[in-house]
């Protein structure tokens, strides 16, 4: 008799399971969707190739977030839920995503000397703030529950990496970045739409009876 109820518990686990790897994929999607697009974004943006330098560095400077987060967690651990913390990540992440769709070859003077890709570095910079931040904010919440979850968030992290890179090579077969099947603007709505099934992904996961950790 007690058969069928396992097999009901076994399927909501690799249910849970799925949508944290799901949940997983928006750790790094946004950093990584938009190196991923650099070939295509040199074409348009004034710096061209040393669009690459002004990227990295509003990374580097974003990384200042996590670190805020992770002092004031010194004082109050943690200093908001968990939860509010990765909900904030992910729908400013997806409104991010849709931001870049529409504004990411645009320019503006920079003293008076030459334009610059104001637009795209600024909102590099808040992906890149929301992203390093997921990594202090994710983990924590995970390790509340049994160990198999933190497989399955590396799992989704890793393919915050491929899925972007596997869209890229679609967009631009061939390598073939003159005639690419869709835009870049296109490609960061597909990004931002994949943000948006994260973050129901990690709505669901607030429904379900995950199992706690067991300390060893």
């Amino acid at each position: 008799g007690g058969e069928p109820g396992s097999w009901v518990a076994q399927e909501r686990q690799l249910a849970s399971h799925c949508l944290v790897v799901v949940f997983g994929l928006s750790s790094w999607l946004l950093v990584n969707a938009v190196w991923v697009e650099l070939a295509l974004l040199v074409e348009v943006a004034p710096e061209g190739y040393a669009i690459a330098s002004y990227m990295a560095i509003a990374l580097q400077c974003a990384n200042v977030f996590p670190l805020a987060y992770s002092l004031a967690a010194r004082r109050k651990d943690p200093p908001v839920p968990y939860t509010h913390s990765i909900s904030a990540v992910l729908v400013l992440g997806a409104l991010t995503c849709w931001l870049l769709a529409g504004h990411w070859h645009e320019t503006m003077d920079v003293g008076g000397a030459k334009r610059a890709s104001v637009a795209l570095l600024a909102l590099l910079f808040a992906g890149g703030a929301l992203d390093c931040t997921s990594s202090v904010v994710y983990w924590p919440w995970v390790s509340q529950f049994d160990e198999a979850f933190s497989s399955s968030l590396a799992t989704g992290e890793s393919l915050s990496g491929s899925v972007p890179a596997f869209a890229a090579i679609v967009q631009s077969p061939a390598g073939d970045v003159a005639n690419p099947l869709f835009g870049v603007g296109d490609f960061f709505r597909g990004m931002a739409g994949l943000m948006v099934g994260c973050t129901v992904a990690f709505a669901a996961l607030q429904t379900q009876a995950l199992a706690p950790h067991q300390a060893s």
